[in-house]
């Protein structure tokens, strides 16, 4: 399978060329390599989320959620923002900033844990 480049899916940078951009004064951040185990495991989730696309999505199922213990709201990711976000971890990158689904309906989102457990469940019919 050849390599997809989500970078030119994603929206100009509203600050881009700008001198006075906000995120000028914030230090680099250091990404520490993953291991030989964190990137086979970040791999799996990678194939995963694919097959959770291809399966779940068509069921109406968009992605999944997670509570966040920062801020205890929920957050919704869809199934195309977490394959980006592994995908630049796996390529030592940080993931690109993206903006949350505009008030996303909660019962098109599943927990992790759920959309992987549907999976496991295909495949002991």
């Amino acid at each position: 399978m050849t390599s997809v480049n989500y970078e030119s899916m994603m929206p100009r940078d509203p600050f881009a060329d700008d001198p006075n951009d906000p995120a000028s004064f914030l230090d680099d951040e250091h990404i520490e390599p993953l291991s030989d185990e964190e990137r086979a495991a970040v791999a799996q989730d990678l194939i995963h989320v694919r097959e959770c696309k291809r399966v779940l999505e068509p069921r109406g199922i968009l992605g999944i959620y997670f509570l966040c213990e920062d801020c205890d709201q929920l957050h919704f990711y869809d199934w195309d923002i977490m394959a980006t976000n592994m995908i630049a971890t796996l390529e030592g990158n940080v993931p690109p900033v993206h903006e949350p689904s505009v008030e996303p309906d909660p019962n098109a989102y599943v927990p992790w844990d759920y959309a992987l457990g549907y999976l496991d469940g295909l495949e002991a019919r």
